[in-house]
């Protein structure tokens, strides 16, 4: 099995390699529909804040195009009328409007809580031994888990300091699909190495037990989440917790990745000082294809390494911006992503767990 070996740079945002510049220029119909559908789907839009505040969820309000083409991992496929032409096809999508200024949205809106975290946990993996991360990792396990099935959201699991831990949780389109890939034989592989492998819920089950037993420390933070339009803040640190300052910013463009971190730059905070700390100031810590993984530079997000999984990537697979604030452009494409926020039924042990 292969094992991280990179070290933490203390500049965080450089400890994530997402680059989607590695991917060479198409006008493939098949890969534009299932970039632009994640962002729509199911999985993706309601831990999505940027996609949520412009859709208005059920409200299904249109996207204008070429905001969803302004997102970095979009910025591969040319020209913008092949855009349109692959979208057109879609079986989940419907495009309208005038050439040039055409908008995009779902063919049937979405429905509130079509899924309990559970559910979702129930069609997901836990897969470790990847490795070190490298610009275009990324979209080479996005491209490995599609050949077992349809992927819902893969999110690349990371350090609090946006170091890859070499292990995902993909979630899949179905429990069956889910369970088939865990009983695979012989075993999927990578790159030759072997994988270890295992349901999310065995995975959660197993963290939450080891800290039971006082093998491991649970994480003493959480990070901020959104979900179907609520927010649920980061757990406030200590007086000197955190790094402090405006907190790192969601890299949507590369990991639901979502997407989401990067760099926990100075502020209020500080490592010792009085500053509030913790919480990373103004923002917490997003990544998704991505929930990392897709938007312009400079917009924020969520993602939570301990909750639900959301192609991750964004990537694709950061700061939390008011939706005025956005001025219509997205934020960083992440390849990690926002999840469900855990229920009251939850234990802290096994929300501890999971991250």
């Amino acid at each position: 099995m292969l094992k991280t070996t990179a070290k933490i740079d203390l500049n965080y945002k450089n400890n994530r390699k997402y680059d989607p510049s590695t991917q060479e220029v198409t006008d493939d119909p098949v890969q534009i529909r299932a970039q632009v559908e994640f962002w729509f789907n199911d999985s993706n839009l309601p831990g999505d804040k940027f996609m949520w505040t412009q859709t208005g969820g059920p409200e299904n309000k249109p996207v204008p195009l070429k905001t969803i083409c302004n997102f970095k991992r979009m910025q591969r496929f040319q020209p913008y009328s092949a855009v349109v032409a692959a979208l057109r096809d879609s079986t989940l999508l419907e495009v309208s409007g005038e050439d040039g200024e055409e908008v995009v949205k779902r063919k049937v809106p979405y429905v509130l809580s079509t899924l309990t975290p559970q559910e979702r946990q129930a069609r997901s993996v836990y897969v470790k031994g990847f490795g070190d991360e490298h610009g275009s990792s990324q979209f080479e396990i996005e491209s490995f888990f599609s050949q077992y099935g349809k992927v819902q959201h893969l999110k690349l699991r990371r350090t609090n300091e946006n170091l890859f831990k070499g292990s995902v949780f993909v979630e899949f389109d179905s429990e069956e699909t889910a369970d088939a890939f865990v009983k695979r034989d012989p075993a999927p592989t990578w790159k030759g190495h072997e994988l270890l492998i295992m349901k999310k819920t065995a995975y959660c089950e197993m963290k939450a037990q080891e800290i039971k037993d006082g093998k491991i420390e649970p994480q003493n933070t959480r990070k901020s989440t959104f979900w179907e339009g609520k927010e649920k803040t980061a757990t406030r640190g200590g007086r000197g917790g955190g790094r402090g300052g405006r907190g790192g910013r969601d890299n949507r463009n590369g990991d639901s990745n979502g997407d989401r971190k990067n760099g926990f730059k100075g502020g209020r905070g500080g490592r010792g000082g009085r500053g509030r700390g913790g919480r990373g100031g103004r923002g917490g810590n997003r990544d998704n294809k991505g929930r990392d993984e897709r938007r312009e530079e400079k917009k924020p997000s969520n993602a939570n390494d301990g909750q639900m999984p959301t192609i991750q990537a964004t990537n694709d697979k950061g700061e939390v911006v008011k939706p005025a604030e956005t001025n219509g452009k997205r934020a960083r494409e992440n390849d990690d992503s926002a999840a469900p926020p855990a229920k009251k039924v939850d234990t802290k042990v096994e929300a501890a767990a999971v991250q």
